[in-house]
Order: C-alpha cells, then structure tokens, then sequence
C-alpha cells in the first residue's frame, strides 16, 4: 500500500515520540477508509461468536430457571448487554451497503461514509471483544431458600394488650447479646405455638435477622424432618441421609451464615447490621432435644445464633435444654377472653347472646384453645344450644384448668354426628404427628373397612366431609402445606385417651421404653418412634385391626411369627426399616386391606403375592430397585403408589395391566423407564386399566405415548410430566397438573387434549404446532385453568387470538399466569375480550419476551379485576405496560388491588399507560 510505503520512507527521518503520537494514528485515520471491509467482515465474525457464547449461556439460563433456580445478577447484566451489543453490530453491518456506493457520478468512492463505517466498526468489534471475554458465567445460578409461611398480626388483630406486651418483652430478651437461648412455657392450649409465630414473624418484619427458621418438634422429634426444614430455609442439599452427615452439613452451613453476618457488620459499620443474627424457632419441646444431633450451633462460641423455644414445662426448658431466660405465658384474662370469644363468633355480641357468651368465655378459664374451640361449636347454633353448653363448662367446679380441656374437647367429640366419624377422629390422634398427609388418611381408612364396596374416589370424597367437619368442631385444622391437614398437641392427646378407653389401643409413644404386651381386646396398635430394637413374639390380638409402627431404628428385627396371633389385621404400616426380605408371617394376614411400607429399604418382596385380599400397596420413598411379579396376583388392588421410588428401574412386563380393578397409580418422581426393554412395563398397558381414575407419572419421551392413553377422560385426578428436565418439587395446589414439552406437534396425540381440557395446573415447554395458545390448542377458553407457565417457545404469537374464534370468557378462573422465554410472541391477547375474561387473576409474570411492546390493551386491562402482583423483565422492546387504544378517550386506569409490582431491564418503558401510536396519513408520509 502505497500509504504504508511512505510512513515507512518518513520514519527514518522522523524521532520515535512523534511517531507513536502523531504518525501512527495519522496512519490509522487514513487507513479507515481503505480498511472498511476488513473491519466489517471483524465485526461480523466476533459477532458471530458473541452470538454463539450467548446461546449457550441463554441455554443455560433456561435450564437453570426451569429447576427453580435464581439466576445471578451479573449472568442477566451480561446477556442484557449482549444481546445490545449484537443488535447494534448488525446495524453497523448494514451500512457495508451504503459504503459501496459512489459519489462524483459514481466515479469516486464515498471515503466519508467508509471512514465513518470502518471507524464504528472497529470501535464496536473491540467492544464485542471485550465482552465476549468478560468474566466466568460459572455458576450462573443459585437454588433460593424456601420461605417459610408467615403468620398474620393475629394480635393487632384481635386487641390482646397483654399479648401484645408478651411478645415485646420476648423481642427484647432476642435482641439482648447477653442472651442466646431462650424460652415460653404454659399450658396446653394457652397460645404458645401462635406466639412462636408472632415472633417469627417479628423477627422477619424487623430484620434484625439474618436466617429465621420456624420447625414444630413436638412429642415425637424427627430428627431427619427437623434437619430438613432449616436446610430448606437456608438453601442446603444434602448428599447423604445419615443423621450425622446431615448434622455436620447443617452446622457448618449455620456457623457460614454467622460469620457471613459478622463480615456485613466489619464493612458496613451500621447498627441495624450490627443487630442482624440468625434465629432458630423450635417449637413444643416435650423433652431433651440433642441441639449437636440435629446441628444446630449454640452457646457462648455461638452468640450470634439465638435459640428460641417453647414447652409447656419450665424443667424441660431450663434443666435439659438450659435456656437462659424463661417466660411464662398465662391465660387471658376475663375481658380479652371475652373479646377473642365475640371475633371468633361474631353473634356473641347481639344484646340476647351478650349475657350468655360473656359466662361461657368465662368458664374457658381463658385458655385461647378451649375459647376458639367452643365458639366455632356453637356458630349457627340457637340460644338453647348455648345454655346446654354453659351448663357442661359449669359442671367442671374446680378442676385443673387442664381437665376443663380435655373435658370440652372429650364433650365435643360426644357431640360427633356418627361412630365412623369419632372412629376416623382416633385414628388421626393414633399416628402421633402434627401434620398428617390426608393421602394416609385414605390409604388406611380404605383398608379399616370403615367403606366397603366403594370406589377410592367416592371415599375420597366422603373423607373430605370428615375432615370438614372436624375442622368445624376445631378437632382438626388447615395443614402447613398443600393435601395436609393439622391436630392440635392437646387434641391428639385427648383422642388417645380416648382411643386406649374406647378401642383398648395399644399406645407407646415417642422415647417411652416398650415393656408390655398389648391385652386381647386390644383393636389398633401404634408403636410411635419408641424405644424398640426387636419386635417380641407372642402377640395374642385377636381383634387388632390395625398396626402402626413408625421407626429410626433401620434394622429393627422382626419375627417369623409375629403376625401368627394378630393376622386379623387389615391396616399395617412401617415406616423406616431395612427388611432383607419381608417376614413370611405376612401370609397369615388373610384379611389384610392395607400395606404401608413407607421408607423402608426392601428387597425380597414375592410374599406380596399371598395377599390376595390387598386394597391398598404403598412402597412411597423407599429405596426399591424392582417390583415383584407377583404383584400381577393381587386382583383386587385399587391403589398402587411407588411414588419417590427414585431406584425403581424396574416392574415387570404385562404385571400392570393384570391389576383390572386398580384406580389410582402415584409413580411421582420415580419409574421412567416405560418400555425400556422387552421385559419392563409399558404404557400399553394402562390402556387396559378401565377404573384407573388417579394418575402421577411421568414420561420421557412423548412418542412412545399411545395416542389414546387419556382419551377416555376417566382421569379425574392426575399430576401428568410428559418430556424431560421436569422436577416433582413444589408444593403443590391443585389435583389435576399436566406439564409438556413435546418432540412431535400438541395436536398428535388426541389424549392429551382431552387432558387439557380438564387441567387446572399447567406449565407448556417447547410446544409445537400452535402460534396462538387459546385458538390453537383449546378453543373453549380454558375453564377450568388455575394456573398457567409457557415457557421456552420460538413460535407462539398470541397467548390469545380472539379473532379466530367465537366469543367467550377467556380464563375464568386462572389465578396466575407466567410467560417465559417467548421469543416470537407479540402480544398476550389479539383482538377484544369478553367482560368475565381473567377476572381472577391474581400473580402475572412475563420474562424475556423479545417482542411484546405492551402487556395489555387499555379493555383487557380492565378486567384484571383482582391482579395484586406484577413482574416484567427482560423486554427489550417494552414501551408501555397498558396501551389505550381509543383516540378520545383520557381514562386512567387503576389496579386497586396490586400490592407488588416488578419492573425490571426494560430499557424502552416510558411510561405505565399511553396512547397507541395513531397510522401516518398519507399525506404525513409523503411530505
């Protein structure tokens, strides 16, 4: 080149300085013009792999978010100013054709716009490179602690000053650096557990707290449980199941999440860091509770972890736990009884019910407990009923105040409507646990004969009803999560008196030494975590129906002839036990209704076959490699559940479909591998299954689906994974999930529409064939849909194309709607909706939606009667959130009920609403 011949020439004469600052980017500004291919064919070729590089990050991303994962900060930052730098380099590449032009009648090149172009490109080709090489992506994502359900300001709520005091006062004794563990005492049913929630949520509220974690001990402490729950809080996996190994994690997790709060305090120096601590709640301490066994730092060396427990004895707190502090929750006094009583039983305070309610609140001898159960006995009830009640209360003189609550509770399950119901009320205080998952519940109440020639789902049903109406009487209440429901410490109590009275049960409950028989008469066992190494022989129970045995003792023996004297039994659950191979004594129990071997190791299991009379089989969580054949025997099973089997690789081929009167089949998070060879099970099979109403599966590979598999419509419950990279976890809330992500189109398989049609909980991935959601794959507007997430979709356009279809509500009923990863949709809904159109819709969030300008349209806002919480990131083109499309119009639109609202990474949001962009007249465009 003739321009580097002479510098080269100039350089000779001319010192170094001024060629490194004057010649040198002489040279590079005369170059540009000479150099502008060059430059753009750089750009183009590091853009190439900037592209590439992200991909393969928004891969990642993708797969991450689809495992729950948060995604860090700097990964989303990073792909963010990716995808602008992409999108500016190909605007500068566009300009090489404009740069080919000539000038002077096309006789000189356009130098001017080639040195600009080759500049910017150069410019932008070292910006791309410099990104491109930015960092270490490894992890870009991070699984986020669970957080606990917090409980509302059930004092402020309700006026209790004194309680309100109580809770102040235990705040403070929290908040002491003297103090580090400290404890509430009282009795039963005095508000201890509700109080524990209130400083939970104190402790949250005010955030003085680093890590809080809320766990329930109660009389029975599992150990593996109580782990689990603060792990989840803080976020830890464990990689063994060894208590120990669980317990050494935990710890040292613990002491990091210290010595992480102590680094905040030395950086930032302020005195809300200086606060900042981590906070175990360990509610209803009954005895000793091994702090080192569960992992839990504590003491002097730990001042920051503060420990806050309750008990109904001062001697458990401080003898064997040696809290610092005590405090002692007393009883209401007579005119905040009075006023719990009238919010919990609104008539209390008509003039004819005032006089009567405020004697009734007064024998409850304040205890919240007893004053909430007896006002929900006598909602909708008349006077009389209240004047019978206050004559019981009175009949209690001067007995402890404990007496007076078993006394009330033991009245009120007299009150129970039939023996089947007071039966089913025993059978929830037998299992000693809190909560209790109400799938057991129907598992061991199918096999107690309390339903004889009924179908699972209409004993479902009337399950409910019991549970409904325990509620109402308090003798039941809401579980912590999603198919459990709660008893009460004092109620569970109660019914075991009951039971071991009524039902001569045979009752040893947690840390009691076993050192008798159970009598003849005995009709239910339970044997709850006791202190057991071997199950003795010579059991004589003749008319025990049931036997619970619950247990952390993993080879706990037992005999070849222990069922020999009890084999009337129709119920019998183990839980927790290595069996080499099941006790041949189970071939005595010809009457057996129910088997529950529920986190057992098992191994040999061809005794199976010999229970003919089998309703029930359950292998939930245990570690399982292969069914048996025989299980093809057992004609009359109507439930199989193998679900959290995740070992099981294993059920024979043709053993399913011999199972003809089999109505429900959990496989959750377990058996995968349909058709794998020519000896295992496969989906054919379930085809033959004619009163299969219940199904939780999944499958990998939707070809092998058979294209009628659901197309009865007889599933009235299932939790359906179809596709791979799904995960079982989640708490969740309705009974009928389906989640796809197909290889083939979502209109070749006529099953899973009907599926669709009846789905309240469903989450699409990848889906093909449909570019409008509602159009394309059900055409009646969802009616049934709670909850709804597409996600990952490079062909839908429109969630919703009202223009294709005739007119209807659109959603219904849909509470929450999650759209992620669309990259061609262009806008939620196309075309006008029908007034009843997502009037219940509650959480909206829209991630990384590369097109959508908008979310709605000023008329589909206007139904979003009930939307509380808002959450849009990631759109690039993002202008407004709700665009009005009248041209007169100056309505504002308001969202009364939203509560949150996320707005994040959108670069081109002006503004919440405004006008739609008005057409160019003709006359505009041409001037």
């Amino acid at each position: 080149m003739v321009l580097d011949i002479l510098i080269s020439i100039f350089s000779e004469f001319i010192k170094e300085p001024i060629m490194e600052f004057v010649v040198v980017p002489i040279k590079r500004h005369i170059s540009y013009p000479f150099t502008y291919k060059s430059n753009v064919k750089k750009l183009h070729d590091e853009s190439g792999k900037l592209k590439n590089r992200t991909v393969e990050l928004q891969q990642a991303v993708e797969e991450a978010t689809r495992k729950g994962e948060e995604i860090y900060e700097r990964v989303n930052k990073w792909l963010n100013d990716a995808g602008k730098a992409i999108e500016e380099a190909e605007e500068c590449i566009k300009g090489e054709e404009q740069a080919k032009k000539r000038c002077f009648v096309g006789l000189c090149p356009d130098l001017k716009t080639r040195y600009q172009l080759s500049k910017k490109t150069e410019k932008k080709t070292l910006a791309i490179h410099e990104l491109a090489n930015k960092g270490d992506h490894n992890p870009i994502s991070f699984r986020p602690p669970l957080q606990q359900i917090v409980a509302p300001s059930v004092y402020a709520r309700e006026g209790l000053n004194s309680r309100k005091l109580f809770l102040e006062k235990v705040m403070d004794a929290l908040l002491d650096p003297d103090l580090n563990m400290i404890g509430v005492y009282g009795l039963g049913g005095v508000g201890k557990t509700t109080l524990a929630k209130q400083v939970h949520r104190k402790a949250l509220e005010g955030k003085r707290f680093g890590v809080v974690a809320m766990v329930a001990v109660g009389q029975t402490p599992e150990l593996r449980r109580i782990q689990s729950e603060i792990a989840d809080i803080l976020g830890l996996e464990f990689k063994v199941e060894e208590i120990p190994g669980r317990a050494n994690r935990l710890y040292e997790r613990l002491k990091k999440e210290l010595e992480k709060e102590k680094t905040k305090l030395e950086k930032e120096k302020t005195e809300l860091e200086k606060e900042k601590k981590v906070l175990i709640i360990l509610d209803d301490i009954w005895k000793q509770l091994d702090l080192n066994a569960v992992g839990i730092p504590f003491g002097d060396d730990f001042k920051g972890c503060k420990i806050f427990l309750t008990s109904r004895s001062q001697d458990v707190l401080s003898r064997e736990m040696g809290t610092q502090k005590e405090f002692r929750l007393d009883v209401l006094q007579d005119e905040e009884a009075r006023s719990l009583f009238e919010i919990t039983v609104a008539i209390a305070k008509d003039s004819e019910f005032q006089p009567i309610a405020a004697e009734i609140a007064k024998k409850c001898a304040g205890l919240p407990f007893l004053l909430c159960t007896v006002a929900t006995d006598l909602k909708n009830r008349g006077l009389y009923a209240w004047k019978y009640k206050l004559k019981q209360l009175s009949e209690f003189n001067n007995e402890e105040i404990y007496s007076k609550v078993r006394a009330i509770l033991e009245s009120t399950y007299n009150n129970l409507s039939s023996n089947e119901i007071k039966s089913f009320f025993l059978l929830c205080g037998l299992l000693g646990q809190s909560n209790i998952e109400i799938q057991s519940l129907l598992k061991y109440i199918m096999g107690l004969s309390l339903f004889k020639n009924i179908t699972v789902e209409d004993a479902r049903d009337k399950l409910r009803v019991w549970i409904d109406t325990l509620k109402a009487q308090s003798l039941l209440q809401d579980g912590d999560m999603y198919g459990f429901v709660k008893i009460h410490d004092v109620v569970r109590e109660t019914a075991l008196s009951i039971a071991s009275r009524e039902q001569h049960a045979f009752i040893v409950t947690s840390g009691k030494e076993f050192v008798k028989f159970p009598n003849k008469d005995c009709t239910r066992i339970s044997l709850q975590y006791c202190d057991i190494e071997n199950l003795p022989e010579g059991w004589e129970c003749p008319k025990a129906e049931a036997l619970f045995l619950f247990t952390d003792v993993f080879c706990l023996g037992i005999p070849d002839q222990f069922f020999k004297c009890i084999r009337n039994l129709e119920v019998v659950d183990f839980t927790g036990i290595h069996f080499v191979s099941l006790t041949s004594s189970l071939a005595f129990l010809s009457n057996l209704h129910t088997l529950c071997l529920h986190r057992c190791q098992l191994d040999d299991l061809a005794i199976i076959g010999d229970l003919k009379q089998l309703r029930v089989l359950s292998f939930a969580n245990s570690y399982i490699v292969e069914l048996p054949r025989q299980i093809e025997q057992l004609a009359r099973l109507k439930v199989l559940d193998v679900s959290n089997c995740s070992k099981l690789k294993m059920i024979p081929a043709n053993a399913l479909s011999k199972l003809s009167e089999l109505e429900e089949l959990y496989m959750s998070n377990s058996f995968v591998e349909w058709e794998a060879d020519g000896n295992n099970a496969s989906l054919a099979e379930l085809e033959k299954l004619s009163q299969l109403t219940t199904s939780e599966m999944q499958i990998l590979d939707d070809k092998i689906l058979p294209k009628h598999l659901f197309s009865n419509g007889r599933l009235q419950r299932f939790r359906i994974l179809i596709g791979d990279n799904w995960d079982w976890d989640g708490n969740y809330k309705t009974s009928r999930t389906l989640k796809l992500k197909l290889k083939a189109s979502i209109h070749s398989g006529y099953g899973i529409k009907v599926l669709l049609r009846e789905t309240e909980d469903l989450c699409l991935d990848e889906v093909r064939g449909a570019e409008n959601l509602l159009y394309d794959i059900e055409g009646d507007g969802f009616p049934k849909l709670k909850y709804l997430r597409v996600q990952n979709n490079h062909v839908i356009q429109h969630i919703i194309n009202s223009t294709k279809w005739a007119a209807c509500d659109v959603f219904p009923i849909l509470v929450s709607l999650i759209l992620e990863n669309l990259m061609k949709l262009e806008k939620i809904c196309h075309g006008r909706l029908i007034s009843g159109s997502f009037n219940k819709l509650e959480i909206l969030q829209v991630r990384n939606c590369g097109r959508l300008t908008h979310l709605f349209s000023l008329s589909t806002a206007k139904c979003l009667l009930q939307l509380q919480e808002m959450k849009v990131e990631d759109c690039p083109k993002m202008e407004a959130i709700v665009i009005d499309e009248s041209e007169n119009s100056n309505e504002v639109l308001e969202f009364n009920r939203l509560r949150s609202l996320n707005l994040q990474n959108l670069p081109n949001l002006r503004t919440f609403q405004s006008k739609m962009k008005a057409p160019l007249k003709i006359e505009e465009f041409l001037s």
